[in-house]
């Protein structure tokens, strides 16, 4: 596999510019910013696995598409534990939430 071009480099820099990835959680994170991250990323799971856009997730959560893609990229500082564990029983009421030490 060769390296890409410097003109394809530029096109794929210029494609993804502005691009949001996903934030991640580190070793230092708290629990509860480890646990916000886990709740998004069940939900990704899901929309996943059902094969659904964010515009349709959104209607299914009867959220916005962009408060989707908050919880995609997993924008844990801008989507609430409560709001994130409402998305969760939405898609699945009979979720259950253990603490474990």
């Amino acid at each position: 596999m060769r390296y890409p071009s410097k003109k394809k480099l530029e096109e794929m820099d210029k494609k993804l510019k502005g691009v949001e990835g996903t934030l991640m959680v580190g070793p230092s994170s708290s629990p509860a910013e480890k646990f916000r991250w886990e709740l998004c990323q069940n939900l990704v799971r899901y929309m996943t696995e059902k094969d659904l856009s964010q515009v349709e997730f959104a209607k299914l959560l009867g959220i916005d598409q962009s408060r989707v893609s908050e919880v995609v990229n997993h924008r844990i500082d801008q989507v609430s534990t409560d709001k994130l564990i409402a998305y969760n029983e939405k898609i699945n009421p009979k979720v259950e939430f253990k603490i474990a030490r």
